[in-house]
């Protein structure tokens, strides 16, 4: 049950990162890198590499629930066993932190007028903190997985001897013909 509800707290950050932290990052990237400021040079150069690092580290940085996701579907439940639990409820209470400011957000509108304002008021932190407690929680839980060896099956030992054995040499001790 606990581990439904951590892969789905992980499918959720993938989402809230890619609705509500994707968009301002991509416009601060390109406010911020100001290409063609430097026409040619290694200033140019300098500020296209960075911006292209920049691009390609905010990308990764998103895409981490993804590839964490992915991670859980190869490896079972094995991979989870290995998580820390306290990480593991820092995700869990980051995503209900998150539902509630998002099913806040939503009623606004249904609210009366002097309500909408609170409602508003208090949405906004909340999603910002559940997204940051889901987030700071599966990034813990995956950085510090513990390896979790697979489940070993008791064996049973076997012996099993052959009906005949044959000796040819010396000839004096050779199997006879019973």
């Amino acid at each position: 049950m606990i581990r439904r509800l951590y892969l789905t707290t992980l499918l959720a950050l993938q989402l809230a990162l890619l609705v509500h932290v994707a968009p301002p990052l991509g416009h601060a990237l390109h406010v911020d890198a100001a290409l063609g400021a430097f026409p040619y040079g290694w200033p140019a150069v300098a500020q296209f590499a960075s911006a292209v690092l920049a691009v390609i580290g905010g990308a990764l940085a998103l895409v981490f629930p993804g590839v964490a996701l992915v991670r859980h579907r190869q490896r079972g439940e094995l991979r989870f066993l290995g998580l820390p639990r306290w990480a593991v409820a820092l995700a869990l209470t980051g995503a209900t932190i998150f539902a509630l400011g998002f099913t806040i957000k939503t009623m606004v509108p249904l609210l009366p007028l002097d309500a909408q304002m609170a409602a508003v008021l208090t949405a906004r932190p909340a999603l910002n903190a559940g997204l940051a407690l889901m987030a700071a929680g599966a990034l813990c839980a995956e950085l510090l997985r513990r390896s979790v060896g697979a489940k070993r099956a008791a064996t049973t030992i076997r012996r099993t001897f052959p009906q005949r054995i044959e000796v040819t040499h010396p000839p004096e001790l050779s199997t006879r013909a019973a």
